[in-house]
């Protein structure tokens, strides 16, 4: 049983690069800037409080900055801000600060575990402005070592995929987001809605011709077929007809080469 499971893990590898901001790098210190002066300008009444911000937000990319931006206080009013402002500027700052910090697994429980209620009001309101950056975060979340103590938090995105599975040429960056937060779920063992994300793939299967999307799409069928409790036999035959499309008509080899294995599982399953 140790050998099968060491073989599911093979199976169930990335095919692709994360869709995640990189990982904080450090910077050679230059003169010195005082965070506190600048933590102390995080705050609505401050005229230049946008200017601060996108200041901020690129000190964030970097990890020695980070560690003065904590001890600064900088986050903890950037996240008082984010709280009390619903001005649309601030709040999309406040989300690409959060983003940009969200690969520090520190930094998460200590600033975004505690707002995160207010990231899922902001889901399910429909904020449009926020979706991408809310759907970037989680793609972070998602990806950490501990991602099930986030798991209520991704109870929506088989939804989301839904509403813009119709558009997901257009979409195409909502669409791709909530596939790899998907695919994550599948390798933290997450389980979720698969009824709708299976209508979802069905439909992307048989009418999408990105190959990217196509990719996540078989990526999701295949780890699904791996997940003992997610996999609903009801969608097999669709599912199957779906797979053959790819195999007949794109033109893409790394999907093809998934096409193929997926297709070859599912007979299995049959047989």
């Amino acid at each position: 049983s140790s050998g099968t499971t060491q073989s599911t893990g093979e199976e169930r590898r990335e095919v692709e690069e994360p869709l995640q901001e990189p990982p904080p790098v450090k910077e050679p210190s230059k003169s010195a800037v005082d965070f506190t002066v600048l933590a102390s300008a995080v705050r609505f009444s401050n005229p230049q409080i946008t200017t601060v911000l996108r200041y901020l937000l690129e000190q964030s990319a970097f990890l020695e900055k980070q560690r003065l931006m904590d001890r600064s206080g900088c986050f903890t009013n950037i996240c008082v801000l984010f709280s009390e402002s619903s001005n649309t500027v601030i709040r999309v700052l406040c989300y690409k600060i959060f983003v940009s910090i969200s690969t520090n697994p520190a930094l998460v429980y200590r600033y975004l575990e505690p707002i995160l209620s207010e990231v899922d009001s902001d889901l399910s309101n429909g904020e449009s402005e926020y979706l991408p950056l809310i759907l970037s975060l989680y793609i972070n979340l998602s990806s950490m070592e501990d991602a099930k103590a986030f798991s209520y938090h991704f109870r929506t995105i088989p939804q989301i995929l839904s509403r813009f599975t119709h558009e997901a040429t257009e979409q195409s960056e909502i669409v791709l987001s909530a596939l790899k937060i998907l695919i994550n779920m599948t390798v933290a063992e997450i389980l979720f809605d698969t009824s709708l994300v299976f209508m979802s793939s069905i439909h992307l299967l048989h009418s999408c011709e990105s190959p990217a999307i196509l990719l996540r799409v078989l990526t999701l069928i295949r780890n699904i077929m791996d997940c003992e409790g997610l996999w609903e036999d009801v969608f097999e035959e669709e599912i199957v007809k779906g797979v053959g499309v790819v195999l007949t008509r794109c033109p893409d080899e790394q999907c093809l080469e998934l096409a193929n294995h997926v297709y070859q599982g599912l007979s299995v399953r049959k047989d």
